[in-house]
């Protein structure tokens, strides 16, 4: 029997990379580097049998180390829309892994891209325009390269406070700037289903993009489901346009804005048989609804 592979998990505090690392647990044909600036986030993830390090991930040489033996890694990178220029430095971090990846020969790098806005809108979406770029950058560096897009995640309703607008008790408003376009959506644990199936189909999956997604429906649609699942509270789209949402001004509010705009668009496609080939038992909205019934009332609260 073949030693397990170990896979480096970069950002494995956060959703994504969290998720990828408990989806690969699961396999005993894997290990997991959980690659964290902060141990104490992660505890639950070593608890899981995973291997904590910490990397700066501003510095090359602490990267080469936390990538010592690696076979694969599934890499995402996140803004700080706190900093004076988040894309600049967020594609810098992505550029450093990059480059240690091809200095070490990793013979397979996942990476959690983003379509371009400004080039196509004109309008600045820094966290999406900066994986943009770091993608392009590691296409450019011949990395064994497999890319994972994703959609509005279900989870972001549990997490984002402008999502809901209170009308009075129990009646909400849901504040997505979609207009009536349907809006594609992922839950994000069947993201960590699918970097396994990729893993898995390493030749079949080399040098593709894939556009995962779970359900479409429109605002109203969300709306209704909302209503008949969490009642007695009560939902409809609040039809919010994206000089609303600029308005709201937290930070990153009009990169936000101008990623709904891009969103809008349609110009970018996402594919539900393919997502289903990967992830057969991919979760639609209502069902994820009904599943988190009690966080997302908590949420209302």
């Amino acid at each position: 029997m073949a030693a397990p592979k170990m896979i480096a998990v970069f950002g494995a505090a956060g959703d994504q990379g969290s998720t990828v690392a408990r989806c690969l647990l699961k396999d005993p044909q894997y290990k997991v580097r959980a690659i964290t600036q902060d141990i104490s986030q992660v505890q639950e993830l070593a608890n899981l049998g995973a291997q904590v390090v910490t990397a700066n991930l501003k510095d090359r040489s602490s990267i080469k180390d936390a990538l010592k033996d690696v076979h694969g890694c599934f890499v995402v990178t996140s803004t700080d829309f706190s900093s004076p220029d988040p894309e600049e430095d967020e594609y810098r971090l992505g550029e450093n892994i990059a480059d240690v990846c091809m200095i070490l020969k990793i013979q397979h790098v996942v990476f959690s891209t983003t379509p371009g806005v400004r080039d196509v809108t004109g309008g600045k979406a820094r966290h999406w325009d900066s994986k943009a770029r770091i993608y392009t950058f590691m296409k450019e560096r011949d990395l064994p390269l497999t890319g994972v897009m994703l959609p509005f995640a279900y989870n972001q309703l549990l997490t984002n406070k402008y999502a809901f607008q209170k009308v009075k008790e129990h009646a909400f408003k849901l504040c997505l700037p979609m207009g009536d376009v349907s809006l594609n959506m992922l839950d994000m644990g069947d993201l960590g289903k699918a970097v396994h199936y990729i893993f898995n189909h390493q030749d079949e999956c080399m040098n593709k993009t894939f556009n995962l997604v779970g359900d479409k429906r429109t605002i109203k649609e969300m709306a209704d489901i909302l209503s008949t699942e969490l009642r007695p509270y009560a939902f409809e789209d609040a039809r919010m346009i994206f000089s609303q949402m600029k308005a709201l001004n937290f930070p990153g509010s009009e990169d936000m804005a101008n990623m709904f705009e891009y969103i809008q668009r349609g110009d970018l496609r996402f594919n539900l048989d393919t997502t289903r080939r990967m992830v057969p038992d991919v979760m639609d909205f209502t069902t994820w609804v009904k599943i988190n019934k009690e966080a997302l009332i908590a949420t209302l609260k």
